[in-house]
């Protein structure tokens, strides 16, 4: 009983938990949540880790020593805004399932999370208040004017190398040209009938939708108005507007 109480507590000695970047979460949506598990032991791996959030669960055989392993739990937040992490419940039965020994981490971390997506279709009306700079705007492509001259990589089209410049560098060089996007989309929440939940629902949809469609979208939130534009950064700008209004 002394050698397996030695051993199990060895076990979770040095074992240490770091939130990583994972994919975005949405109120009442099924989510995940990334984690890295460091065992920082030296000489000794740790065997049969459960990692759990409330009622999910992920079992971890082995760990190597000095070694870590990133694992995705699942995750439901409730509400959108800014939350701390939950606490991770860490247990093992190691060496034998006599007695399962325990630990709770509490992340410092804070986690952002979207209104919950609702399907809607794109409002019909558009808004007669934009301005020309709005109705198309550039976008990467092919077809239109020079944006910008860069160096080559692989993929880049034969046709794009510019030869001039290039000989006076060198490596390739390659021009970076515009397309027009089409129609863009300004979404404002008092588009919408309902609650302020379920009309911010409808403009998460919406946006993830144009970005999937490579569709330029734009946002009129309150006294905030943002031009529309493309990009999982400008996404992600928008998606925190609707989950930090008040």
């Amino acid at each position: 009983m002394a050698v397996t109480g030695l051993c199990g507590h060895r076990n979770l000695h040095r074992i240490e938990l770091r939130l990583l970047p994972s994919a975005d979460l949405f109120a009442a949506t099924s989510g995940t949540l990334r984690v890295r598990i460091s065992n920082r032991q030296r000489y000794i791996p740790v065997y049969l880790l459960e990692i759990s959030i409330a009622e999910h669960k992920i079992l971890v055989p082995a760990i190597a020593a000095a070694g870590s392993e990133v694992v995705d739990i699942p995750l439901t937040m409730p509400r959108r805004g800014m939350h701390p992490a939950p606490p991770l419940h860490i247990a093992s039965c190691f060496p034998v399932n006599f007695f399962v020994r325990s630990c709770r981490y509490h992340p410092s971390r804070t986690l952002l999370v979207f209104p919950r997506p609702l399907a809607s279709p794109l409002p019909v009306q558009q808004d007669g208040r934009r301005s020309a700079s709005e109705q198309q705007i550039a976008m990467p492509g092919g077809d239109g004017d020079l944006r910008s001259i860069e160096d080559y990589r692989p993929g880049d089209s034969p046709r794009a190398i510019h030869w001039k410049l290039s000989a006076r560098h060198d490596n390739l060089k390659t021009k970076q040209l515009n397309r027009q996007a089409a129609v863009t989309r300004m979404i404002d929440p008092q588009q919408f009938d309902g609650p302020l939940e379920e009309r911010l629902g409808r403009c998460a949809y919406l946006i993830n939708r144009c970005f999937h469609q490579q569709c330029a979208v734009g946002l009129v939130i309150g006294a905030k108005r943002f031009a529309p534009a493309v990009g999982r950064t400008h996404r992600l700008r928008l998606l925190k507007e609707l989950a930090l209004y008040e």
